[in-house]
């Protein structure tokens, strides 16, 4: 059962960080695209691939997370692995719930008025890029963190 916990957990891993690097990648040809509708296109992307495929892979990580260091006699919620592991996916979850949603919803609104507002939708997608530029590092931490295990 543990090599199947790891496996989905790297999986799950796998997923978020992957496609957030793609939706950032996809950004930032949307922003570089002389076509208005190009923002617009990618704010439609968003929603629909942060709920139906990140959204699931940050459920399904913490829970094998959690459930792989239940399941180990070796692994405590004290070690300080663990504790940096659950802190950066705080960090990151909390980004993308409070920032991130936020920001999204302004891209949409922008993204429907890119024609006739370019500025404004440049300036929402910049927002958006930066944030999630936060929240892939974050992320990275916490590779570093689960390879390496500092403290262990």
């Amino acid at each position: 059962m543990n090599n199947w916990l790891l496996f989905v957990h790297i999986l799950a891993a796998m997923v978020w960080l992957g496609g957030g690097l793609t939706l950032l990648i996809v950004g930032l040809r949307a922003r570089a695209s002389s076509r208005p509708e190009a923002i617009a296109e990618f704010a439609g992307a968003v929603p629909y691939v942060g709920l139906r495929v990140l959204m699931p892979s940050v459920v399904l990580l913490l829970v094998t997370g959690v459930w792989q260091v239940l399941a180990s006699s070796a692994w405590k919620f004290t070690q300080l692995w663990v504790v940096i592991a659950l802190v950066l996916f705080a960090i990151a979850f909390l980004i993308g719930a409070v920032y991130m949603s936020r920001v999204g919803i302004a891209l949409a609104r922008a993204g429907a008025n890119a024609a006739t507002n370019r500025a404004s939708a440049s300036a929402a997608l910049n927002r958006w890029l930066a944030g999630y530029v936060v929240v892939l590092i974050v992320l990275l931490l916490a590779v570093w963190d689960m390879i390496f295990k500092p403290g262990l």
